[in-house]
């Protein structure tokens, strides 16, 4: 017998065990396909894997086309599918406290500012400034009747009895 690492065992120098193996090399080459079917072949094993190889062959054949049926390689090719998709929507100059210059939408009342800060928006039309994502420093600054809050490229200052959320100028 003939191991994986090219050992080669004299009769009676082995016994059938349900232990793992043992030898380094043998459970690394065990990994490797090319090499197990080297190991069937080179021990007269080689007609058991070559019919287990086409029993395997034979379960994965595409089925045959019906009687009258044409077969698959005469059949037509398939014609690719033309579709027209509507452009986007324009983006309005603003949605209720926010400038949108600049911003792109990133789903539902969610806006991302080419500086990656996130503005969420909320309120029946989406059209409220809700809150303000930003992983780096933020400045806040009282300004008079109010705070403006820096943030990135992101300005949030006090317009009347609400906000207005736009990129620094």
């Amino acid at each position: 017998m003939t191991t994986l690492c090219g050992k080669e065992l004299d009769d009676g120098a082995y016994e059938a065990s349900d232990m793992p193996a043992d030898c380094v090399n043998c459970i690394r080459r065990s990994r490797d396909q090319s090499r197990i079917s080297s190991a069937f072949f080179a021990s007269d094993e080689g007609s058991e894997l070559l019919r287990l190889s086409l029993e395997q062959a034979r379960a994965n054949r595409p089925a045959k086309p019906a009687a009258g049926g044409k077969p698959a390689a005469a059949a037509a090719p398939a014609r690719p599918v033309l579709r027209v998709v509507p452009p986007p929507p324009p983006v309005p100059e603003r949605v209720g406290e926010l400038v949108t210059n600049g911003f792109k939408n990133s789903g539902q009342g969610v806006w991302r500012s080419p500086g990656g800060v996130v503005v969420r928006m909320a309120g029946r039309n989406r059209d409220e400034f809700a809150e303000l994502v930003f992983e780096g420093s933020v400045i806040v600054t009282r300004d008079g009747v109010g705070v403006r809050v820096r943030a990135g490229d992101v300005e949030v200052r006090p317009a009347g009895k609400s906000v207005e959320v736009r990129l620094k100028r």
